[in-house]
């Protein structure tokens, strides 16, 4: 069977596919956390599902890396926070979440955007694992703020994305 031949059929089988004929749009309003990657539109989704992937280990955590990326968007690294999650290689899409630990991002989301919840990090713009046996290259050149339920956050921006930032 040549190449177009297969294609076409498996774009057909697809497209005629139930699950296809019967998936539910996106409707405003509505958190998405579908097994899609792509980005979601609205800042709070964004924000809460990457605390909700990211730091889910404990409500200060869930703090903590909401305020990486509002201290990102404030420090002009992107216009609004699904570009700053998306851009800063974060994890944003959730698959099938814990209702209960779900509503947690979101709650905490909420806060840290209102500014309900203050910046327990030290005013970091990066973090990473505290269990990592190799820092990251940026993590040796950047100031220690905090450390924070498995996470370690950094306050300075490596030379190297300084740099980068400014040239855009």
């Amino acid at each position: 069977m040549s190449n177009k031949l297969l294609k076409a059929l498996l774009m057909l089988a697809f497209t005629a596919s139930p699950l296809v004929a019967h998936a539910k749009p996106h409707h405003a309003g509505h958190h998405h956390y579908s097994s899609s990657r792509s980005l979601p539109t609205d800042d709070l989704t964004c924000l809460a599902n990457t605390i909700y992937r990211e730091a889910r280990n404990s409500d200060s955590n869930l703090q903590a890396v909401a305020n990486v990326a509002k201290n990102r968007l404030i420090g002009g690294w992107r216009e609004n926070y699904c570009r700053v999650v998306h851009d800063g290689k974060f994890v944003y899409w959730v698959s099938n979440p814990d209702p209960t630990a779900y509503a947690r991002a979101l709650d905490i989301a909420k806060k840290v955007m209102s500014g309900e919840l203050s910046d327990n990090t030290g005013g970091a713009w990066f973090f990473h694992a505290s269990w990592l046996r190799h820092l990251p290259g940026w993590a040796k050149s950047s100031h220690r703020t905090a450390s924070i339920d498995g996470n370690v956050f950094y306050a300075d921006r490596p030379v190297n994305l300084r740099v980068a930032l400014n040239n855009q």
